[in-house]
């Protein structure tokens, strides 16, 4: 469709189709075009993204239903199929009738008149087989359907594989995650482990704020935030603030005023680690969007000298922008091939944020599980190590190595930080800390998942 497009379903349809897989861009370019009303936008970007999350699921529902389930579905089919799902699973202010109705619209109006009996029929058998209520899920079974952390619907009809048998193809259709990632966590988590954090990846995420503590605490942006009518608790983590809405975050004065950072309790536990005092030289390595830079920052109480580097102008631009809304100004930003004139060994402490597959973090980022590929891990390793072999040449004696990723795989994280140890004499691991995700019931103690290793130069 290349007018814009003035219908919430059929935006999100569009979106899903894009063929690049990088479904946010394009529901950012159809959104733009778009002239829905803020509600209307919402709904799209909801059924999009749910869509994604949920996949694997609505997939093996898809599959579950179908007369032929080995031949393709023409065109926008499936799509229009998966969001009627989920607005049926997880919309509860869309009626069940309204969806199915809806549904068969869409397939008129995406011209594929000789599907509409299927695209009914199937979605009247999936509602009259689907348990109206939501009941526990301590225990995976074939036929419940995952719809939030330990609850789920019961269905007359079997849907996944056993998940005994078949653990990694249960975890895949059920939890909704590629199955080689499924295996590869069953074997490095086992399955109950595995399943949990399958499970919290297909939680919503609040959106957790760090509070700038060199400007103000924790209780006073509270109250600047209820003064905006912004609905707010504090994290467990006692640094942080859980805002109820995303969509007022930068309208209000905490954010304007550079009192608050997006950023989750499990990043912001990395640089609150860090052996960070004012006056030291201390260096970034991967720092865009600059969040641990201005975390840095605060801990220096802005004095001293921070670099932070990235690979290109509109990164370095992002950083200075985060920068200046804070009231930052002892970073200097440097782009990485320019970093040539920085003394080698010559900073008390260096972060290397690097580049990973996110696996730590699905529920934010929920198209990165769908790019899982085992030989990508391979190539991510390679760099990975390149960037941590590089960083430490830059730790004075004595000074502090970072080394910290948002993935929570094995190869990701011990792999990468040994190889490099054992490469490079003048530094030692002193501790590290693996984080699986968790929180998804409550707010306030939810964080991603993560690792960080803290190295030593000698």
């Amino acid at each position: 469709m290349g007018r814009p497009i003035d219908n919430s379903r059929d935006l999100a349809v569009a979106a899903l189709r894009d063929r690049q897989g990088n479904i946010s861009a394009r529901l950012d370019r159809l959104l733009g075009m778009s002239q829905l009303s803020p509600a209307d936008r919402g709904l799209a970007n909801e059924l999009a993204l749910g869509v994604v999350r949920h996949r694997g699921m609505l997939n093996a529902v898809i599959r579950a239903y179908l007369k032929h389930p080995a031949r393709g579905l023409p065109g926008a089919i499936r799509e229009i199929l998966r969001v009627a799902i989920y607005q049926i699973l997880f919309c509860d202010r869309v009626p069940d009738f309204a969806a199915v109705d809806q549904a068969v619209d869409q397939t008129t109006r995406f011209k594929y008149k000789r599907q509409v009996g299927m695209v009914n029929g199937l979605l009247r058998s999936f509602l009259r087989d689907l348990a109206k209520e939501t009941e526990a899920t301590d225990t995976p079974a074939v036929d419940v359907i995952p719809i939030t952390a330990g609850q789920g619907r019961r269905i007359s009809k079997t849907i996944f594989l056993d998940p005994k048998e078949h653990p990694a193809e249960y975890l895949a259709g059920a939890y909704s995650l590629p199955t080689d990632l499924a295996r590869r966590w069953i074997k490095r988590l086992r399955f109950p482990k595995a399943r949990l954090v399958a499970a919290h990846g297909l939680s919503r995420p609040p959106l957790i704020a760090r509070v700038n503590s060199r400007l103000t605490d924790v209780a006073s942006v509270l109250k600047s935030l209820a003064d905006d009518g912004v609905a707010a608790q504090p994290h467990v983590n006692t640094l942080s603030v859980v805002i109820e809405s995303a969509a007022e975050l930068t309208r209000t004065t905490a954010f304007r005023e550079g009192l608050i950072q997006p950023q989750d309790s499990t990043a912001t536990a990395v640089i609150a680690g860090a052996r960070v005092k004012p006056g030291m030289r201390v260096l970034d390595f991967c720092a865009a969007p600059g969040t641990k830079t201005t975390h840095l920052a605060e801990r220096m109480n802005n004095e001293g000298e921070l670099i932070a580097v990235d690979v290109s102008p509109e990164k370095l631009e992002r950083i200075e922008e985060n920068n200046a809304r804070m009231g930052i100004t002892c970073v200097k930003t440097y782009l990485a091939n320019e970093i040539g004139p920085l003394p080698l060994r010559g900073f008390d402490v260096v972060l290397a944020d690097v580049p990973c597959s996110n696996t730590g973090v699905f529920a934010r980022r929920p198209e990165a599980k769908w790019r899982f590929d085992e030989t990508k891990i391979t190539k991510l390793v390679h760099d990975q190590q390149f960037l941590l072999h590089a960083a430490a040449q830059f730790v004075a004696p004595g000074g502090q190595l970072i080394y910290s990723t948002c993935s929570i795989d094995d190869d990701e994280a011990n792999r990468v930080v040994k190889g490099v140890a054992n490469r490079v004499d003048h530094i030692r691991p002193a501790r590290q800390k693996l984080t699986l995700p968790g929180g998804a019931t409550d707010p306030t103690k939810w964080h991603d998942g993560g690792f960080v290793a803290m190295l030593e130069g000698r």
